[in-house]
């Protein structure tokens, strides 16, 4: 050992290996074992210890069809360099634009809790080395924002982040308001710290619930944006601003441009009517207010771009605006949901036997995104805002690539095909689907197949002492299609061409480490993948009992067709009997 060329070897890896607990880089780690290895690291440990483009393994997928390969494929090539000499300084590690725009930056999020938030808090922590993050939480359902992030943290989704970064929680600031209140509701003291250490500001926060009353739809999506764009001119050394729309703000048009449109009204004048008005009197004018759009959702992500024009000039800000929000693609574990909002609570709907009917032109373009690829766009956005000027904010549709589409047809009937090998086991009913273009034939379908099984389930309910639910949940469920049906039953067209340019500005390892391209998703794999991710994330059910649930399967199949068998024998005799009682 006393040999300096030894010697000066094992320093070298001393201090790679120092360095990479200091700053948990991902890439350092797997070029130090791959050194002190001397042959470089198989997939299996490149897995466990990056991470970077980790997927989590699906050994359940043999039963049924052909299965994915396990782990999942990644559709990039590996991040990784080749391994370097082992006394190569820690400085030379290439480190991509994207990771050095993010390194030692403050970043301020609001809406990190919700589903497109906590992939942006994850992609951060994991793949960048992010100085802060401060996170606006607001107390809800008797939790203050500290017990809020306990829960946060705990998600599955976090799990290969920590094991790339264990000491994440000193990175994480937590800022406790409410985008609802004046000031966000934050302190003066910790207003001077964003003010002094924040250099990004990601505005995800909003209400999302379609039915949300006007007055505290305003008071979120309009006002809280507003004091947003307060707070961000005041911030010492700001690089970007990216307020969170949707693509469907404009839905009230058929072609939508990346640019500004102007509304009925401007978000400053639709604060000021909600501050004159009751709740009771703004509900009633509500219809009449919103004319023109389907929901208070859009309508107040209209007002809040207008926000954003109007209060933000000269300032570097973006706006994205992403399509439908689906389950992650490929990282940081494939398939990953927390939630049953739109197409996706539509298929657990199907998968559980329970949602038989729905009604939309199913020959539309479906405008669906996976969360992680919308999250790298996002933050590409914030980059390249911060390294260019522009004469008006750019804007990014973040939806399909017209070179690469798919119908809610295919959604939905591939949802079904594959749902089928991965049989929930808690259905209560063999899964058929029926989809139909009018309105009157889905309320006459809907009392056949929903209203009046619902009804004989819960009358059993009640004569075996238990409490009626089925026509609760159904009443749910409609709700839910009369939500989706102004979506699906209407064609959007979406220019993309910001998000095309966007991604020509990457380079090699960006393109790797922060893809966004949807020309190259897989549309059957993504499917695929969300599939195992609902019945995995969403509805809880054990990968270890998909033989048993597909037993269970075949028993409700043979029972679905026999009572249908039975009906139409009633049905038919029933017939008979009336035509030879008249003749």
């Amino acid at each position: 050992m006393d040999d300096p060329k030894i010697m000066n070897i094992m320093n070298g890896m001393k201090t790679l290996e120092d360095h990479c607990q200091l700053i948990n880089d991902v890439k350092a780690k797997c070029l130090w074992l791959s050194a002190a290895s001397g042959q470089g690291i198989s997939s299996k440990e490149e897995e466990e210890v990056v991470g970077v483009e980790g997927v989590v393994a699906f050994p359940w997928l043999a039963i049924g069809r052909e299965p994915l390969p396990s782990p999942l494929p990644s559709p990039l090539p590996s991040p990784l360099p080749s391994p370097l000499p082992l006394a190569v300084p820690v400085s030379a590690l290439d480190e991509s634009p994207m990771q050095m725009f993010y390194k030692d930056k403050g970043v301020f999020l609001t809406g990190g809790t919700g589903f497109f938030g906590k992939i942006i808090i994850e992609k951060l922590l994991r793949v960048t080395e992010v100085g802060q993050i401060y996170l606006l939480i607001r107390t809800k359902k008797g939790k203050d924002a500290f017990a809020r992030i306990e829960d946060l943290f705990n998600d599955p989704v976090f799990t290969k982040m920590k094991q790339v970064n264990p000491k994440y929680r000193c990175q994480i600031t937590i800022i406790s308001g409410d985008c609802s209140l004046p000031g966000l509701g934050i302190t003066p003291d910790e207003r001077e710290t964003i003010l002094e250490n924040v250099n990004i500001v990601l505005h995800s926060a909003a209400t999302v619930r379609f039915d949300e009353k006007l007055k505290m739809a305003i008071a979120i999506n309009v006002h809280g944006t507003k004091e947003i764009i307060k707070l961000a001119k005041e911030i010492v050394n700001l690089k970007a601003l990216v307020h969170v729309s949707t693509a469907f703000a404009h839905c009230n048009l058929r072609h939508i441009q990346e640019k500004f449109y102007s509304g009925t009204m401007s978000g400053e004048n639709a604060f000021k009517l909600s501050e004159c008005l009751d709740e009771h009197t703004l509900n009633i004018l509500t219809p009449t207010i919103i004319k023109g759009y389907p929901n208070t959702y859009t309508f107040t992500k209209v007002l809040a771009e207008n926000v954003v024009q109007q209060s933000a000039q000269n300032m570097p800000v973006t706006i994205f605006r992403p399509g439908i929000v689906i389950t992650t693609y490929r990282e940081p574990v494939t398939g990953w949901i927390d939630n049953m909002y739109g197409p996706c609570g539509v298929i657990v709907g199907i998968g559980s036997g329970v949602l038989r009917v729905f009604t939309g032109d199913m020959d539309n373009k479906a405008h669906i995104v996976p969360v992680d690829m919308c999250v790298n766009a996002l933050l590409a956005s914030a980059w390249d805002i911060a390294r260019n000027k522009y004469e008006t904010p750019p804007i990014y549709n973040y939806v399909p690539d017209a070179e690469n589409m798919v119908t809610w047809r295919r959604y939905m009937e591939d949802g079904f095909e594959y749902g089928c090998d991965i049989p929930m086991r808690k259905s209560i009913w063999y899964p058929r689907f029926t989809i139909v273009p009018h309105m009157w034939q889905y309320h006459i379908l809907c009392f056949l197949y929903h209203t009046l099984p619902a009804l004989v389930m819960d009358a059993i309910m009640v004569i075996i002492g238990k409490k009626p639910r089925m026509m609760k949940i159904y009443r749910k469920i409609h709700k839910l299609s009369n939500v989706l049906k102004y979506f699906s039953s209407n064609e959007f067209r979406f220019d993309n061409d910001n998000v095309r340019k966007l991604t020509e500005k990457l380079d090699d390892r960006d393109k790797r480490l922060f893809s966004f391209d949807m020309r190259d998703l897989d549309w059957t794999n993504l499917f695929r993948v969300s599939l195992y991710g609902l019945r995995l994330y969403v509805v809880k059910d054990d990968p270890s009992n998909i033989p048993e649930s597909i037993k269970r399967y075949e028993r409700l199949k043979v029972l679905h067709y026999t009572t249908l068998a039975v009906f139409y024998s009633l049905a038919a005799w029933a017939l008979f009997a009336l035509v030879k009682l008249f003749l």
